[in-house]
């Protein structure tokens, strides 16, 4: 556990680097009827919706507008009836948080310097008792969906070297980019999911001045919730391993409190769902559990990983996987003194065609938290949801990007039972294998992502702003991976709600998806699977599997044919 770990090396251009159930309220003590699988046992369980939903507080800049963040070791209460326990925090002057990180707003065309401090206990130490392949406790920050330069990024080891216990680092963003709601969280090698389950993640929102124009609710009537799945011991500490590919708590955690409440007003309300579980898929809706009957309140996604969606989106119910962020508009209006619960009916592992991904269990949590609508309204409600929210970076459509752009396949499969892994169009990959994912600077290229696994991956890139086109069905693959083409379905294009900017795409299995986007930010950064298990490897013993190096640039990529458009596209999908 405590033993260092050897520098594994990549390759980059021919020179190796070395790395440097149902809604019936739980009582207290009451426990899930079945086992929690993995390494975990039934969680002790409080009430449900006994604590109102804490905020995230903002952090204050210094006088140069800048930051300071210091990952440390804290104490944390998930519920008001439990002790604190050992958790990581990232604190801010003015902001102390034992559990997750404040709020840091940016501004578009405003440079944000950020000073990231690891004080963190020195190597050697065993922080938690999981099964960390290492106590190097080493951080590294990534702002997810920034466009800053890969030495800004929080790139793992060992493309870049990673912060020490005692050491510090500043991170440098240039916030060129539209509106978007960013997060952040930690990045270190194969303990990236270990050290983002222990607390430190935090949301880093850009805002621009057109943001403002749209009346969407704001101020006191815009929320953000960053939602995990916790699993915890007998005694109320953090519980979590490695011991299955992917990790399911059993109870539903929301800005580091189990199952809250929120009490709202009657109005329309904009909130921010930002899914920093390891592996857990949600599908987010409305259940009433209090007052007249009623139906549900309208929800409209406005907004996705970069920014706002150009003709916002109703929706009944919203996938978000893990890393993925949706802004939305709730409307409690005409909705007086009712309570609603946000349940999740998303299976685990999510299958990945939306269709098909219903569990009225929710995979064991069904139940998220709890809206408490009041009775009147504090001031007269003056937003609104307009028919269209222009951007800078969300038109034209995601197919007109298709005539300049390269077409890249990629791919995910399982090397062994168990075991998934990336690679480029004829093979998978180690983390530590050469670089064969390589656009060229200032050119436009899409991917087409063959998932030859049995679970929906979210597959995200550093660096790139980028769109979704659309899926295709695969009913067969051959003996060499490739699909057989009798057996594509019909193209699928992108669902309304996430047709936005975007950095990170839902790939159900045996299916090819294709997004597309502009590589603006040159060097070498990485692209992975944000099921976090996967990432970090775990069913590989610590061996980094579902990531792989990016490296933007400067030469022509002709080995990779012209997409022109939607139905050239569909062409050069259903070749083997």
């Amino acid at each position: 556990m405590g033993s260092a770990r050897l520098p594994r090396p990549i390759r980059l251009a021919g020179v190796a680097l070395l790395g440097l159930g149902s809604l019936a309220v739980l009582g207290p003590g009451s426990a899930p009827a079945e086992e929690q699988p993995g390494p975990c046992g039934p969680s002790p369980v409080p009430a449900f919706f006994s604590d109102d939903a804490p905020g995230l507080p903002v952090a204050e800049p210094d006088e140069r507008g800048d930051y300071t963040l210091t990952a440390h070791v804290g104490a944390h209460s998930f519920h008001s009836g439990w002790p604190a326990v050992r958790t990581l925090g990232y604190s801010a002057p003015g902001a102390p948080m034992d559990y997750l990180g404040p709020t840091i707003v940016t501004r578009e065309g405003t440079p944000t310097a950020v000073k990231v401090v690891n004080a963190l206990p020195p190597a050697g130490v065993r922080v938690f008792p999981f099964d960390q392949p290492d106590n190097e406790n080493t951080t590294t920050l990534h702002r997810h969906g920034g466009l800053q330069a890969p030495v800004d990024d929080g790139v793992p080891a060992p493309l870049q070297e990673q912060t020490p216990p005692g050491g510090s680092r500043v991170l440098h963003y240039p916030n060129t980019q539209a509106a978007s709601p960013l997060w952040y969280h930690d990045h270190p090698d194969m303990n990236a999911s270990y050290h983002v389950y222990e607390g430190l993640a935090g949301y880093i929102p850009n805002t621009d001045p057109l943001e403002r124009t749209y009346g969407l609710p704001s101020g006191d009537f815009a929320k953000t919730f960053i939602v995990q799945d916790k699993s915890f011991n007998r005694d109320f500490t953090l519980c979590y391993g490695h011991t299955r590919p992917q990790f399911f708590g059993d109870l539903p955690v929301v800005n580091g409190t189990i199952a809250p409440k929120q009490q709202v007003e009657p109005r329309r309300y904009t909130f921010t769902l930002i899914n920093g579980s390891d592996s857990r898929f949600y599908r987010f809706g409305f259940k009433q559990v209090c007052g007249r009957p009623s139906n549900a309140p309208r929800m409209t996604v406005v907004a996705g990983d970069n920014g706002y969606v150009l003709h916002p989106a109703p929706v009944t119910d919203l996938v978000v996987a893990p890393g993925e962020r949706y802004k939305l508009v709730v409307d409690f209006t005409g909705h007086q003194s009712e309570n609603w619960v946000l349940s999740n009916t998303a299976p685990i592992p999510f299958p990945g065609r939306f269709s098909d991904g219903v569990d009225p269990e929710g995979g064991r949590i069904s139940q998220v938290m709890r809206f408490d609508v009041g009775s009147s309204v504090s001031s007269p409600d003056t937003s609104r949801v307009p028919a269209t929210l222009a951007e800078t970076n969300n038109s034209p459509p995601a197919s007109a990007l298709l005539a300049g752009a390269r077409l890249r396949t990629v791919q995910g499969a399982e090397a062994g039972r168990g075991s998934p892994q990336l690679g480029d169009r004829d093979r998978v990959l180690d983390y530590s294998d050469p670089v064969t994912e390589t656009p060229e600077y200032g050119t436009t290229e899409a991917w087409a992502f063959r998932n030859r696994t049995g679970d929906a991956h979210p597959i995200h890139e550093h660096l790139v702003e980028l769109r979704l086109v659309g899926r295709w069905h695969v009913g067969r693959w051959d003996a060499g991976g490739n699909p057989v083409p009798s057996t594509i379905g019909p193209f699928e294009p992108a669902a309304a709600f996430e047709s936005g900017p975007k950095d990170t795409f839902i790939t159900p299995p045996d299916s090819i998806t294709v997004w597309v986007g502009r590589y603006t930010v040159p060097g070498t950064a990485v692209w992975h699977c944000h099921i976090m298990s996967h990432e970090d490897g775990a069913a590989s013993g610590g061996e980094v599997e579902m990531m792989r190096p990016l490296s933007v640039v400067s030469a022509p990529q002709l080995q990779l044919p012209f997409v022109v458009n939607l139905q050239r596209l569909d062409q050069l999908v259903r070749q083997p």
